[in-house]
C-alpha cells in the first residue's frame, strides 16, 4: 500500500466484524509497531491484547460509565447544543456521526475480536503514541480498522486491576480496538493544512498552500 494512501485513509473504525485476526497478521502489525520512535531508544512500552469475552464483558460497563461521565462534563455544552438544534443542521452533522459511532462501539464492545492495551512509564506518552500510530498504519495495510482511545484512563486503576497489572513502573496509556471494518475506507474530511499552521509568530500565516499527496479514486473503499 502507498504510504500516503495509508496516512490519508487510516481513520477511526469503530464498527467491525467479529472475525478473529490471524496470528501471522498480528505478527506483522506488532513488528511494525515496535519500529516506532522511542525516547532514548529505550522501548518503554508494553502491549496487552485481550480477546477473552468475559474480560471484555467486564470492561464494557467501565467504558460505558467513563464515556457518559465525559459526555456530562467536558462535552456537555456540545451535546446540549446539538440535541437542541435542528436535526438537519449541517454544522453539527459530524459531531452527531461521531457520537453515534462511539455509542455503537459501546453497545457492541465485546463483539470486537481484540482490544489492544498499551502501557508505558508515567507521563511517557511521547514514546508510546508514535508506536501506536505505527500499529494503526500497519493495521490499515492489512485491511484492519482501529481507533485510539484514552477514555479508560478515567477508570485507570479499576482497569489495571482487572487486567492483572502490578503497581509500579507501568501505567495504562491507551486502548486500541481492532477488527475487520464493516464500513468503507475513505479520506477523512479536513480543512486545508495551512489553516492549522503559523509562521514565525503566533497568528502569522504561512507562505505555502497544501497540496494533496493522494486523491481518493471514485468508488474507493466500497464493498462489492
Amino acid at each position: 500500500m502507498d504510504l500516503y494512501e495509508a496516512m490519508y485513509t487510516t481513520r477511526a473504525m469503530r464498527r467491525v466484524e467479529a472475525d478473529p485476526i490471524p496470528d501471522d497478521v498480528l505478527g506483522r502489525i506488532f513488528d511494525a509497531a515496535v519500529r516506532g520512535p522511542s525516547g532514548g531508544n529505550s522501548h518503554t512500552f508494553r502491549f496487552l491484547t485481550v480477546t477473552d469475552k468475559a474480560t471484555m464483558a467486564a470492561l464494557k460497563p467501565i467504558y460505558h460509565d467513563a464515556y457518559w461521565e465525559l459526555q456530562e462534563t467536558s462535552y456537555k455544552d456540545l451535546r446540549d447544543r446539538y440535541e437542541a438544534a435542528d436535526p438537519d443542521d449541517p454544522t453539527l452533522a459530524q459531531s452527531r456521526r461521531i457520537s453515534r459511532s462511539a455509542e455503537d462501539f459501546i453497545e457492541n464492545f465485546e463483539h470486537h475480536p481484540m482490544l489492544i492495551f498499551v502501557f508505558g512509564k508515567e507521563r511517557g506518552e511521547s514514546t508510546t503514541f508514535p508506536v501506536l500510530w505505527n500499529l494503526c498504519l500497519a493495521a490499515r495495510a492489512e485491511g484492519l480498522g482501529t481507533f485510539i482511545t484514552t477514555l479508560l484512563k478515567l477508570r485507570k486503576r479499576e482497569v489495571e486491576e482487572l487486567l492483572g497489572m502490578p503497581e509500579g513502573f507501568w501505567h495504562m496509556h491507551a486502548m486500541i480496538p481492532i477488527g475487520y471494518p464493516k464500513g468503507r475506507w475513505g479520506t477523512a474530511a479536513r480543512q486545508p493544512a495551512e489553516d492549522f499552521a503559523y509562521s514565525e509568530r503566533w497568528g502569522e500565516p504561512v507562505s505555502w498552500r497544501a497540496k494533496p499527496n493522494w486523491v481518493e479514486p471514485e468508488g474507493y473503499g466500497r464493498k462489492a
